[in-house]
């Protein structure tokens, strides 16, 4: 068990994402801590670790709010002695409310990026005090393929997805000197249900003939995190099944 004993704090830790992330690295023997606003989901993705024999616990926490984040990662530190492992999985789109720039509110506008940008700051913040200090740490950012590429009625979201990346490979520069690795995983069209018409959704999102999954996700995560992946610093890897080769004006398949 290649992270036996190393503690994993996973933000979004309530999300299907969060959640497949956890068990893939408590399989490995990581101890994870689940970060989530909605601390009844993490709570249930903590009960899907034990139940494959793995350590997790929940929190509810807000990590917008830059405070309670320093607070609640120096009381995981205090704890447990040691942070080992940080993956920023909270953020998302306006979902139901999202519209083309010009007529979307600026209000929803902040929330995004206030979440996926500032959020992921926020935690990386407090994390990295303590990594410096051990000269050790892996960091893995959640990006997008529209950071890549760009979509419309998104701008928010490609907005907050792009300083990711570019955050990630300004860290690695950073921390990496300092024995810490910070990468980034970029998802495709991930279903966090199953499709009514896998097949269709298939073709419409990717070149492959299936869907993607959390799980495509979570073994790159792991792996970035593994003592093989000591090398590889400030890269930002697309999982999207080839979605980010299609072209405008074309059929995906086309």
């Amino acid at each position: 068990m290649k992270l036996k004993n190393q503690i994993a704090i996973i933000t979004g830790g309530g999300g299907v994402l969060g959640g497949a992330v956890a068990r893939k690295l408590a399989a490995a023997g990581a101890k994870i801590v689940l970060f989530d606003i909605r601390a009844e989901f993490a709570g249930k993705n903590a009960e899907s670790v034990a139940a494959l024999g793995g350590e997790a616990e929940a929190v509810g926490l807000d990590i917008t709010d830059a405070d309670a984040v320093r607070r609640t990662v120096d009381d995981v530190h205090a704890r447990h002695g040691h942070i080992d492992i940080l993956v920023n999985c909270a953020g998302g789109s306006a979902r139901s409310r999202m519209k083309v720039f010009h007529e979307q509110s600026l209000d929803v506008v902040r929330d995004v990026i206030g979440v996926n940008l500032f959020g992921t700051l926020n935690c990386i913040h407090a994390v990295a005090q303590h990594m410096v200090a051990a000269k050790s740490g892996k960091v893995v950012n959640i990006g997008s393929a529209v950071a890549v590429q760009g979509l419309a009625r998104c701008v928010d979201y490609a907005a907050s997805k792009g300083a990711i990346l570019s955050a990630t490979k300004s860290l690695a520069k950073e921390l990496g000197p300092l024995g810490i690795n910070v990468n980034c995983v970029s998802p495709g069209q991930i279903p966090r249900e199953q499709p009514a018409d896998p097949e269709a959704f298939a073709l419409h999102h990717s070149f492959l003939n299936r869907i993607g999954t959390p799980d495509d996700i979570a073994h790159l995560v792991h792996y970035l995190v593994l003592p093989e992946a000591s090398f590889i610093v400030g890269q930002n890897y697309i999982v999207d099944g080839g979605r980010t080769l299609a072209m405008q004006g074309s059929d995906i398949r086309d």
